[in-house]
């Protein structure tokens, strides 16, 4: 396809963007459904914000008024899903590659998230927004404790509104330096003000640091699903077992050093669980995450990037992360001669962790996850005739060992083009980038640091 017809198509997606009634057919593609349907080769129909039809030959059937892609000889798969990010952190994103978690709270929670205004979360958000898309991630669940007031809050809702993300807002109280203390009874107004409409692209949570017998009886009492970071060092955790609170609905992140008894607990209760395979040994959350456990216990884990301080968002390296680390854990303990050593992951695996699990995660699986008919139009378009990607063997191992950011060429969110020919669509990233550094430099600034101190890297 030329420059010229690209630039076309693009036009024709835009114009028709408010349009419920438009068809959008891609055609030719290798399509990872993450379903019951497996991988095939053929075309997939979008009729608005939901896929129509997948099938292998549908040009026949669609009329003459249907914008049609051909996406021969590139692999398409659903939208992938972060399961738990802190996206208020998006202009931070490499001030600290060596940062463990000490230094980690030191700089972000108890420096620099202190010194935030509302505009400095609408930026943030939109930048972690673009690197997500920008990345094929069509939804994250964003941990947001750093919600100083009303007005961050608002700030920070509005711009998720704005980008087309598909996200699910967790609010959490800000963690150190002045703050308003309005939560958790904030969730309340964000409720009416923002979410009591029609839209469902971004949806609400409660995001509780540290878990409770009252956080979480608040939620329960006021039906929000919640997010927490979730391992042995929390306080109240048997408690909160022995008291039956753990419940389908909420979302467990790292999940660090938990004995077999919580993990049965969990998946007793319904809860999700996601595994942060980078993260946990960057910051020493862990040695590695726990990537057997899930398995062990029959849950279904999503995939978590945790946040951009020390590495960027690239949900491609979460899965090979995870895959490596699985398999080196179940190898560990088969030569350690355990018992009920899981399966080792291969590419499927991860994959499935990455979608279907963060669909999970989010409370989405009825929506998004897979590509199946019905669902919602998240998905993403990989070329397949880049250095990385040509002379590929398996579809799915493609997509997981071999193919990268660089290879993702369109995202689709709810039906609207968001990423084209390799191009953001709908998000101005130089003027975003301009606003994101300014916003850097302020915060860092009045932490008493220097950009150049940054570049030395902040330990």
């Amino acid at each position: 396809m030329s420059s010229i017809q690209e630039s076309e198509l693009v036009a024709k997606l835009t114009a028709s963007a408010e349009d419920p009634e438009r068809q959008v057919l891609l055609t030719g593609a290798h399509i990872v459904t993450m379903g019951s349907s497996g991988v095939i080769q053929g075309d997939i129909l979008l009729h608005g914000n939901i896929i129509q039809e997948i099938a292998p030959r549908l040009a026949a059937a669609v009329g003459d008024a249907a914008i049609r892609i051909d996406v021969a000889g590139s692999i398409i798969v659903p939208g992938l899903i972060d399961a738990h990010v802190h996206a208020w952190e998006g202009q931070l994103r490499g001030l600290a590659p060596e940062a463990d978690l000490a230094t980690y709270m030191n700089l972000t929670h108890e420096g620099l998230a202190t010194l935030y205004r509302p505009e400095d979360m609408g930026i943030a958000e939109r930048l972690s927004a673009a690197q997500a898309i920008n990345a094929g991630t069509t939804t994250f669940i964003d941990n947001s404790h750093n919600s100083r007031t009303r007005d961050h809050s608002n700030a920070a809702i509005e711009a998720l509104l704005d980008t087309g993300i598909r996200a699910v807002y967790a609010a959490g109280a800000a963690q150190a330096g002045t703050h308003d203390h309005q939560f958790p009874q904030d969730l309340l107004r964000l409720r009416e003000e923002y979410f009591s409409g029609v839209q469902d692209r971004v949806a609400l949570r409660m995001f509780d640091i540290a878990p409770s017998k009252e956080s979480w009886a608040f939620a329960a009492h006021n039906c929000f699903d919640l997010c927490t970071e979730m391992g042995a060092w929390i306080p109240a955790l048997e408690e909160l077992v022995d008291a039956g609170m753990m419940r389908e609905g909420h979302t467990y992140n790292h999940c660090a050093g938990l004995s077999p008894e919580i993990w049965k607990a969990i998946a007793d209760s319904g809860a999700a669980v996601n595994l942060s395979p980078r993260s946990d040994s960057h910051f020493g959350v862990g040695a590695f995450a726990p990537a057997l456990e899930p398995n062990r216990h029959g849950l279904q884990e999503g995939i978590s990037s945790d946040n951009e301080l020390s590495y960027g968002h690239d949900m491609f390296t979460e899965m090979r992360t995870l895959m490596t680390v699985q398999r080196g854990l179940s190898f560990a303990e088969e030569c350690a001669d355990a018992e009920s050593v899981p399966s080792r992951y291969g590419p499927l695996d991860v994959l499935r962790a990455a979608t279907v699990g963060g669909a999970i995660n989010a409370g989405l699986a009825d929506k998004v996850g897979t590509l199946e008919k019905g669902k919602k139009a998240d998905l993403v378009v990989l070329k397949l005739d880049t250095v990385a990607t040509r002379l590929w063997g398996s579809v799915v191992g493609t997509v997981v060992n071999y193919a990268g950011i660089a290879d993702v060429d369109t995202v689709f969110i709810d039906g609207q083009v968001k990423k084209w020919a390799g191009r953001l669509v709908g998000i101005d990233y130089e003027s975003l980038a301009r606003a994101g550094e300014a916003s850097r430099e302020y915060l860092l600034e009045s932490f008493g640091r220097s950009l150049g101190d940054a570049r030395q890297g902040l330990r």
